[in-house]
């Protein structure tokens, strides 16, 4: 029987060890695959999202320029992680700014962003992965952007992540997409 405690103890030792490999610090796992890979897409098909031209019949001179969309959405929302969202470094931030068309629409969209974040209980406002949902046309030059964005749980006793979950407007005008915030 002696013999048998030295063996359960360490098969015992040997799953923790790996439940804790397994789950990790916080639970916290980036999502799998690429950026746009398991997107959803409403309003146009993805050959367009991915890499042709859409025409508006409406304004034929200018055309939206949906193959730009999804690189240029993975650039704006994996800026805004791994850092803390609520810092004036992250606010000062020109690689952020350059998604809006004046300060007062990133002063709404940022304050909107860190009060999401702060009621899904995001420990330091540190997003650690974001994921793009779905992209939808809502008129011939603007899509609703729904991202997911995961993080640590700050609630005490709490191992395993939040999430939040957004929907952004982006508008094509002047040769460029732009982010269009919601007022707070």
């Amino acid at each position: 029987m002696s013999a048998r405690r030295p063996r359960t103890r360490a098969l015992a030792a040997l799953l923790v060890s790996g439940l804790i490999l397994a789950l990790g610090p916080g639970c916290v796992r980036p999502f799998p695959g690429e950026w746009g890979e398991h997107t959803e897409v409403i309003g146009l098909d993805r050959r367009q999202a991915q890499g042709f031209w859409m025409t508006s019949e409406a304004d034929e001179v200018e055309q939206a320029r949906f193959d730009m969309l999804i690189p240029l959405s993975k650039v704006f929302y994996e800026r805004t992680t791994n850092r803390r969202v609520n810092s004036k470094a992250t606010f000062d931030d020109p690689a952020l700014r350059e998604y809006f068309r004046d300060p007062a629409a990133f002063a709404d969209y940022y304050a909107n962003l860190v009060e999401a974040l702060d009621r899904a209980y995001f420990e330091s406002h540190k997003p650690i992965s974001v994921k793009l949902e779905r992209i939808e046309r809502i008129a011939p030059k603007r899509v609703l952007i729904e991202v997911t964005f995961r993080g640590r749980n700050r609630k005490p006793l709490r191992f395993w992540s939040t999430h939040v979950t957004r929907t952004d407007e982006w508008e094509f005008s002047s040769g460029r997409w732009w982010i269009i915030p919601g007022k707070v």
